[in-house]
């Protein structure tokens, strides 16, 4: 009995020393990513958390960009760039993604994404007129933005946008089973577990990624580490956590979202099937696109004929076209 209890204080004394000892690596390595990888443009202060903010270029209207589901503002690649070189660019990272503080006092649905980056427009003092671009749950937010500041917003341009419509139970299913293993992330990655299994390159989501940029330009592969260091982060993953459990919430928000009039919109939809996406399921997608069309009068169809998803880093300068076609409108 006593060697029974002697051995229970043992493993408990190592389990505390582990742990200490992981939060003590995870503590030290955010502080090195920090030098590391520095943050470009600005920490906006919105009231008890800050957003990362970085504008290029100059002119008039200013692009706005918003990324999509858990992605933080580098996953625009090359975009920004390019838009800098005939416009302002604006890009930014929600709370709790890229650079930005976590703000999980509240649910982090569209509405709340929306609140926050008008709140962080104002702050910064980048004034209207806008053009917004959003890709995948983004192209969501950015939508309802223009509908609640129509005075604000002189074009819109969404990027193989998130659809409430095209979901399934099936779907809802996926997407509860996937909350979970960012909630076992989060806690992972507070005690230096999920960087360490990182960096020994055994993190199946990383190492995906990893292996899919290969075939971009060097430029983009090169935000890969930034990419990581950003995933180590317990927030990170509290964060996507809540944007994925709050999702059926934020459909619910963009269905007041019924006309934007006459405002010059753009969709863009992907072109080439993934191959886990059923023909079917394809057609359905692209149609539900085109439906996008008809919540303005002066909508244009574009189809990314070469692209999945991942339309900024795979036809970016189609993106790009976009952009500067309404810039040249407005």
């Amino acid at each position: 009995m006593i060697i029974t209890e002697k051995l229970i204080w043992l493993g408990l004394g190592v389990t505390a020393v582990g742990l200490v000892s992981g939060i003590f690596y995870q503590t030290v390595s955010e502080a090195v990513d920090r030098h590391k990888y520095p943050l470009l443009g600005q920490l906006v202060d919105l009231g008890g958390f800050r957003l990362h903010l970085n504008c290029i270029g100059q002119g008039t209207p200013t692009v706005v960009m918003d990324a999509g589901a858990g992605a933080p503002s580098i996953t625009w690649g090359l975009v920004p760039q390019k838009i800098a070189e005939f416009t302002r660019v604006c890009t930014y990272d929600r709370a709790g993604l890229g650079w930005s503080d976590p703000n999980l006092r509240t649910p982090r649905t569209s509405q709340q994404s929306v609140d926050e980056l008008h709140t962080l427009l104002t702050q910064a003092g980048i004034k209207p007129p806008y053009i917004l671009v959003g890709h995948s749950l983004g192209g969501a937010n950015m939508r309802l933005y223009a509908s609640q500041y129509p005075e604000d917003v002189v074009g819109l341009v969404l990027v193989d946008s998130s659809l409430e419509s095209y979901m399934t139970s099936e779907t809802w299913k996926r997407i509860k089973r996937e909350v979970w293993l960012y909630q076992v992330m989060r806690v992972a990655s507070r005690v230096g577990v999920l960087r360490l299994i990182g960096e020994l390159n055994l993190l199946p989501i990383l190492e995906e990624i990893k292996q899919k940029i290969q075939k971009y330009p060097l430029a983009v592969q090169a935000l890969f580490d930034t990419y990581k260091s950003y995933c180590y982060r317990s927030h990170y993953w509290a964060t996507v956590s809540s944007e994925y459990a709050n999702l059926e919430k934020s459909f619910e928000q963009l269905q007041a979202v019924t006309s934007l009039n006459n405002l010059p919109l753009l969709v863009l939809v992907q072109g080439a099937k993934a191959p886990e996406m059923s023909d079917e399921r394809f057609q359905r997608w692209q149609e539900l696109q085109l439906d996008l069309t008809k919540l303005s009068s002066n909508s244009q169809y574009i189809i990314a004929e070469t692209s999945g998803h991942l339309i900024p880093l795979e036809q970016p300068d189609l993106i790009v076209s976009a952009v500067r076609q309404l810039v040249e409108r407005a």
